[in-house]
């Protein structure tokens, strides 16, 4: 197995393993599934459905949820990225350009900007799956334990 290929069978393994633990947490509750990978960007997709314990006092889907999404995909990406390691958040940030409103299906795509072995930098974007309408961007660090 050549080395993009076993990349792109250590996402989809570390994506369904971390997406589905069984044990009930925010990132199973999140219910996020791999949409699709590039070894050479080094990108990894996930989409989203919006629930209702998601949804603010206007109907939409609260930020801290929209962040929740971000944090979960990082996380996915950077305990996969860490190796042997899995990772923990030291930062984050997130823009919120449009609302995510409930009934919306989104992806979010996350890119790994560097890969180093005291922190893993990311950012990701989050689109409308419907319209491709850019939601929400963020970025931050990872570090593997």
């Amino acid at each position: 197995m050549d080395k993009k290929q076993a990349w792109i069978q250590m996402v989809e393994e570390k994506s369904r393993h971390y997406l589905n633990l069984g044990d009930g947490g925010f990132d199973e509750r999140m219910k996020a599934h791999l949409l699709e990978c590039n070894y050479e960007e080094q990108s990894v997709t996930y989409a989203f459905e919006t629930q209702t314990w998601q949804i603010n006092e206007k109907g939409g889907i609260h930020g801290g949820a929209i962040a929740g999404m971000f944090d979960t995909a990082f996380g996915v990406v950077a305990n996969f990225t860490a190796g042997e390691n899995e990772a923990t958040t030291t930062d984050m940030t997130i823009s919120f350009l449009r609302g995510v409103e409930f009934g919306m299906t989104v992806h979010m795509k996350v890119y790994i900007v560097k890969a180093g072995r005291s922190l893993i930098r990311q950012r990701a974007e989050l689109t409308d799956a419907a319209t491709g309408k850019l939601l929400a961007t963020g970025s931050g660090s990872w570090m593997p334990l």
